[in-house]
């Protein structure tokens, strides 16, 4: 079998993919596997050694100099565009997988002449591929400013039936006491700052004198960094030498960067700053042991484009020495780290029967999906939280039945040749009071809101859309009761267990495979 894969973004993306990459392997281990990516980014062949057969390069700003600038002829990008295609047809590809999802790969990936194409493609003036509830969960919520309950590798390997997991630390006799700082991103909105990682390391060597702090950077940045730091303070290093230099590292802390999924990779703990344009829910590293320290300001994570809007850096500001130390220490005194939250444990369970629902592989086991839930978490945390959990549910539960009893008819609406605002007004109100409570935080009704700020031609299409996005709401709030009596049954049975009362014997009865039947002989009638 021969795979490409597409992968045209950024060096970050790429390099997150890895476990992508490595679980395809696994699932396909005599597979010839090709990857297309942007020129720039070559020098990724070093770090993903033994994963890839081919890498095949999409030179993308040739291509965008050849239609701008005048030394070119307007038909030598075409013409290079279509030597890449005919090059990719003549490798005779079985299947095709785009992680990429923007219109650039899906036009490129439509033109293929390959018999299976997973993810985003253009076909017949369309766009196909958004086939499975996954990769549709995928394309809506990391197409805006949506938060994911689930990690964008996490989504990508259950769109495409790749396993992925994070990376667990391998045993050392010997730990390392080496903690490296990565100071610089690619956008200054992302940057804490170099004088607050310049307190941080002090910070650091005077609270655990045992460690040494080093600062890594790539040749164009030692100017910069020289500029705080010290010479003997700098590791420069390429890609593949940084990948060294954090495997043998105790502990990265870094901000939204390529250098965190290269540590999630080899399984470095990490302690991740987050602010500007960077969103935890998306793109924080795919890593077993990572702590994210997130800014509380209401303006992030802001848009990629565009500079900051602020008086000044507020978002890294609000970001202290003292929040990132206490990660830090959490992470290398080896204490207990504080577990994720319980209800969004709870939100991950129900989004992921949901999602798994259209896949014949993966049935809506409830009990079973209650009981490996139990066994990641306490039964003390779950209980503490179910009230507030319950309560929850019966506000999406109004919220459905307030949404019913204003859409008008499809018969009503059938009759209407032009739409008048009023017909709907009750509905905008209410998606209105659903966005203010910011009590859906994990997306139930989404896709209503989004029906009403569709557009449509006819008045009954409102009705349809409508009507399915309720549809929706009603299923995953159906999944979200069912699950939840489940893990109170079993929760119940475990509390009757450790009292003793599961040990009781029943005199005169045994167990048989289909429930309790009498034993006749020792009854004692």
């Amino acid at each position: 079998m021969k795979i490409l894969v597409l992968s045209l973004l950024r060096l970050g993306d790429i390099i997150q993919q890895e476990p992508l990459l490595r679980g395809l392997r696994q699932k396909n281990p005599q597979a010839e596997i090709h990857l297309l990516i942007n020129k720039q980014f070559a020098n990724i062949e070093r770090i993903f050694e033994g994963v890839v057969d081919k890498y095949i390069y999409f030179d993308r700003t040739s291509l965008q100099q050849g239609l701008g600038e005048a030394a070119y002829n307007i038909l030598w990008s075409y013409k290079q565009l279509e030597k890449l295609i005919a090059d990719l047809d003549g490798e005779h590809y079985d299947k095709a997988i785009n992680l990429t999802h923007n219109k650039l790969s899906a036009y490129l990936l439509g033109t293929l002449e390959i018999p299976e194409k997973r993810g985003l493609y253009q076909q017949d003036g369309r766009f196909q591929g958004l086939n499975n509830r996954w990769i549709r969960y995928f394309n809506d919520r990391f197409s805006g400013n949506q938060k994911s309950l689930f990690h964008y590798v996490e989504l990508l390997g259950k769109g495409f039936d790749i396993p992925v997991q994070a990376v667990e630390r391998a045993p050392v006799k010997k730990r390392s006491k080496l903690v490296l700082l990565q100071c610089l991103t690619s956008s200054e909105k992302k940057d804490w700052g170099l004088e607050r990682f310049k307190q941080l390391k002090r910070t650091i060597e005077i609270a655990l004198v045992d460690y040494e702090v080093c600062i890594l950077g790539a040749s164009f940045e030692r100017d910069t960094l020289l500029s705080v730091f010290s010479e003997g303070d700098l590791l420069i290093c390429d890609l593949a030498e940084a990948r060294k230099h954090l495997h043998n590292a105790a502990l990265l802390i870094t901000g939204d960067t390529s250098i965190k999924h290269i540590a999630a990779q080899v399984g470095t703990p990490i302690v991740e700053i987050v602010i500007g344009s960077s969103d935890v829910s998306k793109t924080a590293a795919f890593a077993a042991r990572s702590i994210a320290v997130q800014t509380q300001v209401p303006c992030a994570p802001c848009s990629h484009s565009g500079k900051c809007t602020q008086a000044s850096h507020l978002c890294a500001e609000d970001v202290t020495i003292e929040k990132v130390f206490g990660a830090v220490w959490d992470q290398l005194s080896g204490e207990k780290i504080a577990s994720r939250k319980i209800v969004n444990s709870l939100e991950r369970a129900v989004w992921t029967i949901y999602l798994d629902k259209n896949n014949a592989a993966a049935q809506p086991f409830y009990r079973a999906t209650a009981e490996e839930f139990l066994t990641e978490n306490s039964p003390e945390s779950l209980q503490a939280s179910l009230p507030a959990w319950n309560e929850q549910t019966a506000i999406y539960r109004a919220w459905i039945v307030k949404a019913h009893a204003a859409l008008p008819t499809r018969d009503f609406l059938a009759t209407h040749k032009t739409f008048q605002a009023s017909d709907i007004a009750e509905l905008v109100l209410l998606a209105q009071d659903i966005l203010r409570s910011k009590k859906d935080e994990a997306g139930y009704f989404q896709y209503f809101v989004e029906a009403l700020l569709s557009r449509f031609s006819q008045p009954v299409q409102i009705y349809d859309r409508v009507f399915k996005a309720l549809q929706d709401v009603e299923e995953l709030i159906s999944v979200r009761e069912e699950f939840t009596q489940h893990l109170q049954m079993l929760s119940q049975e475990g509390v009757y267990y450790a009292k003793g009362i599961g040990q009781l014997s029943i005199s005169g009865f045994e167990e048989v495979r289909k429930g309790v039947q009498r034993d006749l002989e020792d009854a004692g009638i």
